[in-house]
């Protein structure tokens, strides 16, 4: 009897411990005490923040809490991933807003929350789990989820997440196994936002076009650098995107910044990107991301984007308390300037139809130049006594070490003077872009990806103001690795007035809509994430056709002598032209040392002078149309 008794009475302690009992997360030590549900209870908080679930625990507890909170939370499948698995998110919203209409009706913002885009750098979900579970059971009236429909993600990169193993952060410090950075194509999801390549990403632009978020946090890990900030974020639009978004997006991170401080936190508003990445003191550099990256792309958008970026040196269970920290601070500080942002971002998205005719700038950077070195303004980081070792014991080399022992204030220069690249600023066209019949069929999927309004061409279109970009061969530069499975290239040339005919079937992507900040970036051939740069188009810059070396000689002399055969080929304007071509030539002999002595140099002159045999070869095939009406 006194046995039954004792047992009976622990089952009731432990009932009422496990009911009213909250979870406690201590950045020295982790305690894990029990939840008001053991299906909620994280793999993570059972292993004292050691280790992290696998994927079958986000389906789980994804299902658990729809069951829980069926008027707050809706488990969604978004798409699946190269392998097969389902990408799982869920709609919270305390008010029940639960559809795009319902959010759009009640004039709350949407925030798409995005955690395993690098799944190795998997804070973000255990992180969000717990903040999220915290909200729901929350009964206070400071609550975001009253303000707002999140759209949250715990796994973005599903695949990576489960080919898990000891080793594959060695930047980091925990969990005991992390999942891969890339998807199992290897590509990389947090470089695919405007090429859309994976499954994964296709699916998140499908997402992203139906809801329309007004913000979207990302939530991620730094590789590499030693310091004490446990935290970095970073907002865009910050340069070229809109004005006034850019002053909302501002005020947003430094209140931001001021609630982790709050927090206990020693955030950072920029990601440290290090000028010399052997010497923190040599100074840190104002980073420019560009749109294949998820809050850049928001920013072209006309939305906000916010990146969140842990530091990876710090325990598994001080990031998750730093990552949930800062969650609630960035859903808080939205919650308080929702009306703003929402006004903002539609001013802008009706601002951007205004942006045809005017020039702009496609990439920015900081300002490294001498001058700007010599008034570069210090900044105080908070960092550890370090060593430049050149050479590096061992292994030789210049490399730096660092002495945890020792704590350190680094006052380093710091290089925030954002200015536009020279050669990224172009002159938007006043009625928009045109893409030949030929070149519809490679446009069209990224159009429809992105939400881009555009015509299909149903008749000939003859066009008297029509610009085509004549591109420069010794200014074409492909680059000798592939980057996300693709032979990027650069290039120079210029835009050329043409009489033209665009047939049916051609697309007509007009500037004047929601979405010009964006077609300005896939269209314009300088942009650093234009359709021209990821390669789409390097079949445009290919030699198709040669002339033999025993052709080309019969032509040369032909020219050279003024063989009548030239007209019967050419013509009478050509032939015309070939005393001033000798007279060049002789010149260039007499007075250019290097050239004299190199006979393909003697070829390459003619073959320039000689009529083109491939007319279409270095034009860029997307079109600039200042007028054009239906």
């Amino acid at each position: 009897m006194k046995l039954l008794s004792a047992i009976l009475f622990f089952i009731l302690c432990s009932f009422f411990v496990t009911s009213m009992a909250k979870p406690v997360i201590n950045k020295n030590h982790v305690e894990v005490r029990n939840h008001s549900s053991d299906d909620l209870i994280l793999e993570s908080e059972k292993t004292n923040f050691h280790e992290t679930g696998n994927y079958s625990e986000v389906q789980s507890l994804c299902h658990t809490l729809t069951l829980k909170h069926p008027n707050q939370v809706a488990c969604k499948t978004m798409g699946s991933t190269s392998e097969g698995r389902p990408i799982l998110y869920l709609v919270v919203s305390k008010k029940g807003a639960l559809t795009p209409k319902i959010s759009s009706d009640k004039k709350i913002p949407v925030v798409l929350v995005i955690a395993g885009t690098h799944s190795g750098e998997i804070d973000g979900k255990d992180a969000s789990f717990i903040y999220f579970r915290e909200l729901l059971d929350s009964k206070e009236t400071n609550n975001p989820l009253d303000n707002m429909t999140v759209l949250w993600i715990p796994v973005f990169n599903v695949d990576g997440h489960e080919h898990r193993g000891r080793f594959q952060r060695p930047n980091q410090d925990g969990p005991f196994e992390q999942g891969e950075r890339t998807n199992a194509r290897r590509i990389n999801l947090n470089r695919d936002w405007i090429l859309a390549q994976s499954q994964e990403m296709q699916s998140m632009l499908h997402l992203v076009k139906n809801w329309n978020p007004s913000v979207t946090v990302d939530l991620h890990v730094t590789d590499g650098l030693r310091f004490r900030h446990d935290v970095s974020i970073t907002v865009a639009p910050e340069f070229g995107g809109d004005p006034n978004l850019s002053k909302v997006a501002q005020r947003l991170l430094d209140n931001i910044l001021a609630s982790v401080k709050d927090a206990g936190h020693s955030p950072l508003g920029f990601y440290p990107r290090l000028k010399d990445k052997e010497d923190p003191k040599a100074g840190f550099i104002k980073d420019v991301d560009s749109p294949r990256l998820s809050h850049t792309y928001a920013a072209i958008r006309n939305r906000v984007g916010i990146l969140v970026e842990d530091y990876a040196w710090e325990s598994y269970a001080a990031r998750i308390q730093t990552c949930r920290d800062t969650l609630s601070a960035i859903l808080k500080a939205i919650s308080a300037d929702s009306n703003e942002i929402l006004q903002a971002e539609s001013r802008a998205d009706s601002d951007s139809g205004k942006l045809g005719g005017s020039t702009y700038a496609l990439d920015y950077e900081a300002n490294l130049s001498a001058n700007e070195s010599a008034k570069a303004h210090s900044i105080d980081l908070l960092g550890y006594e370090y060593k430049v070792n050149d050479p590096a014991p061992v292994v030789g080399g210049r490399i730096i070490s660092y002495d945890l022992s020792k704590k350190e204030i680094w006052h380093a220069p710091f290089y925030n003077d954002v200015q536009p690249i020279k050669e990224s600023e172009v002159h938007l066209p006043r009625s928009g872009y045109l893409v030949p019949t030929a070149w519809a069929g490679v446009v069209k999927p990224y159009l429809d990806l992105h939400g881009v309004e555009y015509r299909i061409i149903k008749r000939r279109i003859d066009l008297n103001d029509a610009e085509i970009f004549q591109v420069r061969p010794e200014d074409i530069a492909f680059d000798s690795a592939s980057f996300q499975g693709r032979q990027r290239v650069s290039l120079k040339g210029e835009w050329l007035s043409k009489h033209i005919s665009v047939h049916q079937g051609a697309i007509f992507v007009p500037i004047s809509q929601q979405k010009a900040h964006l077609v300005a970036h896939l269209f314009e051939p300088n942009g650093p994430d234009s359709l021209s740069a990821w390669g789409l188009f390097n079949t445009a810059y290919e030699i198709s056709d040669y002339i033999a070396n025993h052709r080309l000689l019969e032509v040369i002399r032909w020219v050279y002598e003024d063989n009548g055969k030239i007209k019967e080929v050419y013509g009478d304007e050509f032939a015309n032209q070939i005393p001033q071509m000798r007279q060049e030539y002789e010149k260039r002999l007499e007075l250019d040392e290097k050239f004299k002595l190199d006979p393909d140099s003697h070829l390459d002159f003619w073959v320039s002078k000689l009529p083109p045999q491939d007319p279409l070869l270095n034009r860029y095939p997307i079109i600039k149309v200042e007028h054009l009406s239906f």
